[in-house]
């Protein structure tokens, strides 16, 4: 099956991806590294701990969960956080919806490894 997934690698109001201070972020933090997989986990923990988590400054608009407009800050919470973290991975020479599915299972698996070592 082929599925033409262009269309969800579009920059959005929220995933701005196109902005020039996301895209040097990205740059800044993954550009050096060639593996789509180690390239997603450096962003993944760039924008985890390099934004503070704040739950009380909470801004319900869509230039509140912006990417860019947490870049800006420094801070947020759970959404505008996972916004930048997909303007991040969505530049557009990468496939960034593999990466974070692979991402997602590395992180799923070694996380049953600790509970349940049976697993391969």
């Amino acid at each position: 099956m082929n599925i033409d997934t262009s269309e969800f690698l579009k920059p959005t109001p929220t995933v701005d991806s196109d902005h020039p201070a996301v895209a040097a972020f990205a740059a800044d933090r993954a550009g050096g590294i060639s593996d789509p997989v180690d390239r997603a986990v450096a962003l993944f923990f760039a924008v985890r701990d390099g934004f503070r988590y704040d739950p009380y400054r909470v801004e319900l608009t869509v230039a509140g969960v912006r990417a860019s407009t947490t870049l800006a800050n420094g801070y947020g919470w759970c959404v505008p956080k996972a916004a930048l973290l997909a303007a991040c991975q969505i530049q557009p020479e990468e496939a960034s919806r593999k990466r974070l599915a692979q991402l997602a299972r590395r992180m799923i698996r070694r996380r049953l490894r600790e509970v349940w070592p049976d697993v391969r």
